[in-house]
């Protein structure tokens, strides 16, 4: 199904509609040939952190994760917007043993944990955030790890210039099949370059990790980060998360990530397809909502399932009392 229209969802407060986002949708099979879309699927947007699988590609396919003995908890992590708790730390501080690197050394700075009883334990013990709390720290680990691998300074590893990014843009380009080096670029939240590129050419890369035509060595790294976050969905983001919620009920058949400002991005392993999903203002909310529906069409989530995260699927506008005043729901098409 190709529609020009977008996906519309509906935000109730009693019976009238108070709020509306446009999501638009890019879905492409194996050889990232576009199968349906709702909106412009050449919508230009940053994936932001919806496709940090792709961005984990180096660290497997350099060598740096075997000689440094990652576990496949640090892989999912690499991919991760882990959410602070105390497994998460724990890995990515053996993790931060294992290279040998200083906290210091990561540059994307420190905030409390996204997991709110993880916070509230740092606050009850005045505790200050370090920069492994930061949500993207996998990421980093992954980027620090490579670049130590093959003996490259790991100062400055943020910067447009680094190696390490120009690595990132070589293999963005390569999956995704658009030049990086020309594509518009702002800073990412966690201190590296992101890119805005067309929403299909986000589902185009991420369609790498379900093409059975590419190259051995990259197949096997696809396979093997697929396999890592499928065996550890918690480390993919953590406990009460929408996309960790998704891998664990489906057993992996739905892979997904999610960005900031709306965004996310998966593949359905066994149906052969990869996705793209942007909200045009933004809203996480509309994303999560918009995701399932796609998921239950593709067929890579049942009806059961998505019943059992009815929390993430039919989401409820509630007040301070925790009355419910309203609902989310698909518009009808017009």
């Amino acid at each position: 199904m190709i529609s020009k229209q977008p996906l519309v969802v509906e935000v109730l407060r009693g019976p009238a509609v108070e709020s509306v986002h446009q999501v638009m949708i890019a879905v492409v099979n194996e050889s990232g040939q576009l199968l349906h879309a709702w909106g412009n699927p050449q919508y230009p947007t940053f994936p932001r952190s919806a496709i940090k699988m792709l961005q984990a590609l180096p660290l497997i396919e350099s060598g740096a994760a075997d000689k440094f003995q990652l576990d496949e908890k640090q892989i999912a992590l690499a991919c991760a917007s882990h959410r602070g708790e105390k497994d998460h730390l724990s890995a990515l501080s053996q993790w931060a043993e294992k290279i040998q690197v200083k906290e210091s050394s990561y540059v994307c700075g420190a905030h409390l944990p996204y997991n709110e009883a993880s916070a509230h334990d740092f606050i009850r013990r005045n505790q200050s955030p370090t920069p492994l709390c930061n949500n993207c720290a996998g990421k980093h680990s992954g980027i620090l790890t490579t670049c130590l691998h093959l003996g490259e300074d790991i100062k400055g590893y943020e910067n447009y210039e680094h190696s390490a990014q120009k690595r990132l843009r070589k293999i963005l380009t390569e999956t995704m099949r658009i030049d990086h080096s020309k594509a518009p670029h702002g800073v990412d939240g966690c201190g590296i370059p992101t890119y805005a590129v067309p929403l299909q050419a986000i589902a185009t890369g991420m369609s790498v990790f379900v093409n059975s035509k590419e190259t051995p060595a990259r197949k096997t790294a696809c396979d093997r980060i697929l396999k890592a976050i499928r065996n550890n969905p918690f480390y993919i983001a953590g406990s009460d998360d929408f996309a960790t919620a998704v891998i664990e009920k489906t057993q992996g058949r739905a892979i997904i990530k999610g960005g900031a400002e709306g965004v996310f991005a998966g593949v359905l392993p066994d149906k052969k397809v990869a996705f793209a999903i942007k909200v045009a203002d933004g809203a996480g909310r509309a994303a999560q909502i918009a995701t399932v529906q796609l998921l239950l069409q593709l067929g890579g989530m049942t009806i059961d399932e998505a019943k059992a995260l009815s929390k993430f699927t039919m989401p409820q506008i509630t007040n301070w009392k925790g009355d419910v005043v309203g609902q989310l729901r698909i518009a009808k098409p017009q």
